[in-house]
């Protein structure tokens, strides 16, 4: 009954309660079972700017929908604003689970499909990735739980004589916490491939009641290509704690960059909103880019 989730729910969040003020730092870094309360929705919202005249405002969001705690809906939502002229593009995702719900089949308006085979605990092994003239191959492997490694393969177009090209993101934890992950890197990309960039990541002390992926964790290569499943909880455990910080592991003299992510929360310790700070100096002069998402929970 309506009653007796609204209890659940309310036991879960005390249970959340406890275990945020009642553990000693040594014991939250021991790790700490990270309670589940019960979630229908989701929702991240940002605004961004326009920075020039004929650019547009655009407001981004992101609304999941769960039922028992499984992903059963999605839509990505732009509302670009150009002078007294605002036009809504909405790109909604229709998921469908085969029997006993061992996989599940995202497609999006374009025909895109993402079929992801799960394990007993409904973690994605793998995933078949198709669109109009791509097809790639993925792998996910877990350590006690947690997502430690995402492979990828480009398969060749049909009758094309390329070869299969693969890519590999690996995720490093410490007592679960996310320390570090390494991603193929356009940037450092030479003759013979992509290099590897190393990102570290820092752990604050807010327990992640709500099971919040690092928003920087979710726009890694390839991962990114499973943005809904990281947040339906498909790949792997959540970390314990929110990450308050990360960069780039290989600082130098002449330049350094650094993010941070500052969470605001209600009174029931419910996340609302997140600001996400980067800083960048190359020894001379120093910027700043900043981001604000609104988060509804419900």
């Amino acid at each position: 009954s309506d009653v007796y989730k609204r209890q659940m729910k309310k036991i879960a969040l005390l249970v959340c309660a406890i275990v945020m003020f009642g553990c000693s730092d040594d014991e939250e870094k021991a790790g700490t079972e990270v309670p589940d309360p019960e979630i229908s929705k989701m929702l991240f919202s940002e605004f961004c700017k326009s920075d020039g005249a004929g650019v547009s405002d655009v407001t981004k969001e992101e609304e999941f929908h769960y039922e028992d705690a499984w992903l059963t809906g999605y839509t990505y939502t732009q509302e670009v604003s150009i002078a007294d002229l605002t036009e809504i593009i909405s790109h909604p995702l229709t998921i469908q689970y085969g029997s006993n719900r061992s996989s599940v089949t995202f497609t999006d308006e374009i025909g895109t499909e993402r079929k992801y085979t799960l394990n007993e605990e409904g973690y994605a092994t793998q995933c078949e990735y198709a669109s109009l003239d791509q097809k790639r191959q993925y792998t996910f492997s877990y350590t006690e739980g947690y997502l430690t490694q995402v492979n990828e393969k480009i398969m060749p177009r049909e009758g094309s004589s390329d070869a299969v090209i693969s890519h590999t993101l690996s995720l490093q934890y410490d007592k679960g916490d996310l320390i570090s992950t390494t991603s193929p890197s356009l940037p450092n990309e030479s003759s013979t491939g992509y290099g590897e960039l190393q990102t570290n990541y820092e752990a604050g002390e807010d327990i992640n009641c709500y099971r919040l992926p690092c928003m920087l964790v979710a726009d890694t290569y390839p991962l990114s290509f499973h943005r809904e499943a990281l947040f339906a909880g498909m790949l792997g455990k959540p970390t314990q704690h929110l990450t308050t910080a990360s960069c780039p592991n290989e600082p130098s003299d002449t330049y350094t960059e650094r993010t941070e992510y500052t969470y605001n929360f209600d009174k029931n310790k419910k996340p609302v909103s997140l600001k996400i700070s980067t800083k960048y100096s190359n020894g001379k002069s120093t910027s700043y880019l900043n981001r604000t998402i609104s988060i509804t929970i419900e």
